[in-house]
């Protein structure tokens, strides 16, 4: 392994790092994913996409 493979490597850590950690901050705030401040997961974006797949 060179130096170019372990630069690659700590980049793609840092990235999957950083993706978990977004991932966790929003599961913890109970937002749906939706993109709106202060979601609580019953906006009309979350429930407009469960009845298009019914």
């Amino acid at each position: 392994m060179n130096i170019g493979d372990i630069i690659i490597i700590v980049l793609l850590a840092a990235a999957a790092a950083f993706a978990l950690r977004t991932v966790i901050r929003r599961r913890r705030s109970g937002g749906c994913g939706c993109g709106c401040e202060g979601c609580t997961a019953g906006c009309d974006k979350r429930t407009a996409g469960k009845k298009k797949e019914q």
